[in-house]
């Protein structure tokens, strides 16, 4: 069973500071959306305040049909699970699982039924009579993630719960936590401050910066067409070039000066570092040098200086055989429609 969510005029405030402002959002019964964004940008908070922990300042929260904004956590629909997972020690997993059930005053046959159905659903139930201790990392957390959904929530929040784990497990975990979110359709509202994750487990991903909503949609959509420069900048690297816009035409010290379908005046154009290329497909970007290059497995990342602009580092993702040495003179490519326009003013043009 899952729920919507609506949040509508949603501000808060510490004393003093503002830590959510006139956030309005939208998410469906049984979707998986991601809350990214730096420290401080108010993520914590707005998951907070969904699972009924603070009450906000201004606006409402909608669980359902239902307005929860004045609701105590334990009578919302919510369950949340923590970065640390609080397991108790001396209970066996089982126990553990079924902890919120018992506190509901679940019959103990019934609650050890439904105990041992989450533990089946994280791949653990032979281990139901082991303790916290004789778990790795990995394991531990999927006990955390059983014991919040025995109680069948219908909106599961998750406050950057895979923080603790490192990079192998992490990226194992985040594609259980996807399988897992499937199966039991229920809503999931994960923070996370990793791109990478956030990408990799969310149907959307929603960007916050200085307690407001900066960008909304889905990965694929908010990585390659970031709404503002914030957005483009956060989700992972990427190359600015100042440029004018006159009759169409740009300007820049870089070799490019196509025509291309923007309003005149000044600002940025923006492209990933996987956009460029030295293998002569593309637009000309004219002259580079290559200042360094770093080995990372699956690509190289190179920084570029233009002969003609040697204070305009470009930095291009190579492919792990392309090792030019430091140095060297090379001709630089764009790939074709791949820039994001950014006038002076924020406001994204196509």
């Amino acid at each position: 069973m899952s729920a919507s969510v609506f949040l509508s005029g949603l501000s808060h405030w510490f004393d003093d500071f503002q830590v959510l402002n006139g956030i309005n959002l939208e998410i469906a019964a049984g979707e998986y959306v991601a809350l990214l964004g730096p420290s401080g940008c108010g993520k914590t908070t707005l998951l907070s305040v969904l699972g009924g922990f603070i009450q906000p300042t201004d606006g409402q929260v909608w669980i359902g049909s239902t307005d929860m904004t004045n609701v105590l956590p334990a009578k919302r629909p919510t369950t949340t699970m923590f970065q640390d997972y609080a397991l108790f020690p001396h209970m066996s997993l089982r126990d553990n699982v079924s902890f919120g059930l018992r506190m509901a005053g679940t019959p103990r046959r019934q609650r050890y039924r439904l105990a041992d159905e989450k533990l089946d659903l994280v791949g653990l139930k032979a281990d139901g009579s082991k303790r916290p201790h004789e778990l790795s990392g990995g394991q531990r957390q999927r006990i955390a993630l059983a014991r919040a959904l025995a109680v069948e929530p219908q909106v599961l929040l998750l406050d950057e719960p895979l923080g603790a784990l490192d990079l192998k497990l992490r990226r194992a975990m985040q594609d259980e936590l996807k399988d897992i979110q499937r199966q039991v359709g229920t809503t999931f509202v994960h923070v996370t401050h990793d791109q990478e994750e956030a990408m990799a487990i969310a149907d959307r991903i929603i960007v916050m910066n200085a307690g407001r909503v900066e960008d909304v949609g889905p990965p694929a959509r908010i990585y390659r067409e970031p709404a503002t420069l914030f957005t483009a900048d956060f989700m992972g690297e990427m190359n600015h070039i100042d440029v004018r816009i006159i009759n169409s035409k740009v300007e820049t010290v870089l070799g490019l000066t196509d025509s291309l379908d923007l309003p005149d005046g000044v600002g940025k154009l923006c492209v990933r570092p996987e956009a460029l290329s030295i293998d002569g497909n593309g637009r000309s970007l004219g002259n580079v040098i290559l200042q360094d290059a770093t080995f990372l497995g699956s690509y190289i990342r190179a920084r570029f200086a233009p002969t003609d602009a040697p204070d305009q580092i470009l930095v291009a993702h190579l492919p792990p055989t392309q090792t030019p040495k430091t140095g060297t003179v090379l001709k630089m490519y764009v790939e074709t429609n791949s820039f994001c326009y950014f006038p002076d003013n924020m406001e994204k043009q196509n």
